[in-house]
């Protein structure tokens, strides 16, 4: 074998475990499922982060933060209301499933609940493209070594527009996949900056 292949592979499983313990270290999507019954899609997420809960859910509700690790999001507003753990989100999302792309707008009432290790965000959606919805989010500290913190999601959304049956939970599941690894790495880079 000669010097510089016996170099290369050498460093090999250095950069190996390099990149295995950095990935262990990152957001984890535990879990994605999606039911549909009708016009309504289910969705059920697990996700486990390695920051601590209480900054986990503090990142949650940054919503202008969204934007640096969502680029499907077109535009955030924020407007408060008379309660201090309740505001008025409206959002513009432009998305793509399979070849189907649409822009979505949504106006949805968000409520937070902090607890002492992490909390609820609760979002009722109230007009835009869905003719109805909510949303939960709750972080708490992870049972066991899995993580600093775990994240339990379940949406339901009724779309006000025509979903072709193409698009079905399989697919809807892909997708939410793909949101999902994107938005808790997101979230536990800006949950970081908090702690620091």
């Amino acid at each position: 074998m000669s010097t510089a292949k016996s170099r290369k592979l050498r460093g090999w499983p250095l950069w190996l475990l390099l990149w295995i313990g950095a990935s262990a270290h990152a957001a984890q999507v535990s879990s994605v499922h999606v039911t549909r019954k009708g016009s309504r899609f289910l969705i059920d997420m697990h996700i486990a982060i390695e920051e601590p809960p209480a900054a986990v859910f503090r990142a949650l509700q940054d919503y202008a933060a969204m934007a640096r690790y969502n680029p499907d999001l077109r535009a955030v507003r924020v407007e408060k209301t008379a309660s201090p753990d309740r505001v008025r989100l409206f959002t513009t999302v432009h998305t793509c499933v399979l070849i189907f792309c649409k822009t979505l707008h949504q106006e949805q009432i968000m409520t937070a609940a902090a607890a002492a290790e992490g909390g609820a965000l609760r979002a009722k959606l109230v007009s835009g493209d869905f003719r109805g919805g909510y949303g939960i989010w709750i972080v708490r500290p992870c049972a066991g070594a899995e993580a600093v913190s775990c994240m339990d999601i379940r949406i339901e959304l009724v779309p006000a527009f025509w979903v072709p049956p193409i698009i079905g939970p399989w697919v809807i599941r892909r997708k939410m996949e793909e949101e999902a690894r994107r938005t808790s790495l997101g979230l536990e880079q800006t949950a970081r900056r908090l702690v620091r």
